[in-house]
């Protein structure tokens, strides 16, 4: 609401759930991870996270990692399924991973956007500091990159220092949310 005005407004977003079929087949799930310097101090909440939530998903769900620092890399090469083997095998690569070098967080979101099977629900979580500083920097093309796709991203904000605007934008044009957390946060 304007200071000192008597009314404000709001916006509600309904979703009918009658048009909508249950989720029978599982989710795929795209972990797209910042692992450049600026993440020190960072990665361990981090991979904690990752390494949780991974354990948390139900057997019908896959998964994919991407890594990103000055490049991308997917550490799964495809979907995996969830088994138990799975969640300790990528919850160990995850968690070795060393950040170093810089961040181009748009070669790590082009990276992790890609497969995606239009049979599935498929949801990308972010987590970066997201200070992007090489490659592709504009909201723009961020944006346009983000709407290719039937995702929704759920970004997580480590740090003060994070390009809030960027990520907020990119969240909000995939109808998912954006969340700041610190190494004290339960992620």
């Amino acid at each position: 609401k304007a200071k000192d005005a008597q009314r404000g407004t709001f916006m509600m977003t309904i979703t009918p759930s009658i048009d909508l079929k249950p989720i029978t087949n599982g989710q795929d799930w795209v972990f797209v991870l910042d692992a450049s310097g600026s993440m020190q101090g960072k990665y361990a909440t981090l991979a904690e996270g990752v390494c949780r939530s991974l354990k948390q998903m139900d057997n019908k769900d896959r998964f994919r990692i991407i890594v990103f620092n000055e490049s991308a890399k997917e550490i799964t090469q495809g979907y995996i399924s969830v088994t138990e083997e799975n969640v300790k095998k990528y919850s160990d690569m995850v968690s070795s991973i060393q950040p170093d070098k810089c961040t181009n967080l748009y070669a790590g979101l082009d990276l992790g956007l890609k497969k995606a099977d239009a049979d599935r629900t498929t949801g990308v979580v972010l987590v970066t500091d997201g200070v992007a500083n090489v490659g592709i920097v504009e909201q723009k093309k961020f944006i346009e990159l983000v709407k290719k796709c039937d995702i929704r991203l759920f970004t997580f904000i480590m740090g003060n220092s994070s390009n809030m605007p960027l990520l907020k934008a990119m969240t909000d044009a995939s109808g998912g949310t954006a969340t700041c957390v610190s190494n004290d946060d339960d992620i």
